[in-house]
């Protein structure tokens, strides 16, 4: 197989993910929207390292240092997250999740986990097979790549 089929493949499927996404936050929001998607995926990272600085953020989220702080500025102001000073080093400053934080990425990733289930209830036993399958190959072949 050539590297130009393979990504063609990896751009239409890119298109389908980006689709998917879209629908899942519509449905996500058709309430009231708590979080931005670059929040939601902000607050996961920061806790699953428990507290991070925003240098590793950055590259976490592939956003601009510039940005995400704007983007902490206003969790912050929320009530999502809290600055932690390095005792070591005074200079350096990490994000942590508040508990109301904590509480929020959970209930957001409950109602995203809920909206892909719908999706998934969708495919026979089979599908959902080859479906975790492949999607369990792609993500240890695509942290290759980056």
């Amino acid at each position: 197989m050539e590297n130009s089929e393979i990504s063609m493949l990896m751009m239409e499927n890119m298109n389908h993910f980006t689709n998917l996404i879209k629908i899942v936050n519509d449905e996500r929001y058709s309430g009231k929207k708590l979080l931005t998607e670059r929040q939601f995926f902000a607050l996961v990272s920061i806790r699953k390292h428990n507290k991070i600085e925003l240098k590793n953020l950055s590259k976490d989220l592939y956003v601009s240092t510039s940005s995400l702080c704007i983007l902490l500025n206003k969790l912050v102001e929320q009530g999502y997250v809290y600055r932690e000073e390095d005792s070591k080093d005074r200079r350096n400053t990490f994000y942590c999740i508040t508990e109301k934080g904590s509480e929020t990425v959970k209930g957001e990733i409950d109602r995203f986990i809920g909206i892909i289930d719908t999706k998934v209830d969708r495919l026979n036993e089979e599908q959902r097979d080859k479906l975790f399958n492949c999607m369990t190959e792609v993500k240890s072949i695509m942290e290759v790549l980056y």
